[in-house]
């Protein structure tokens, strides 16, 4: 998931943003040296977006007891488990 946000921090809208650019991949930088990294062990297919299942998969790894999001659309579901 951390590769993700580095990959859409790369993008050309963000680039033109010099300031913003720097100081979100330096925050993302300190996030990853310091989280608990997990690897999801089962693969979900709720979402009609794939790629997001990623959310879920990774949400039920760490048993967390929530999941914000910007983007709901493809979270069509008030809960999971």
């Amino acid at each position: 998931m951390i590769a993700e946000y580095y990959e859409v921090l790369a993008r050309p809208k963000f680039l033109r943003f010099l300031d913003l650019f720097n100081r979100a991949k330096a925050l993302l930088s300190e996030i990853e040296s310091k989280a608990t990294k997990y690897a999801p062990k089962i693969t979900l297919n709720l979402i009609s977006d794939t790629d997001d299942n990623m959310i879920l998969e990774l949400a039920d790894e760490c048993v967390a007891d929530f999941v914000i999001i910007g983007y709901i659309n493809d979270f069509t579901f008030p809960k999971y488990k």
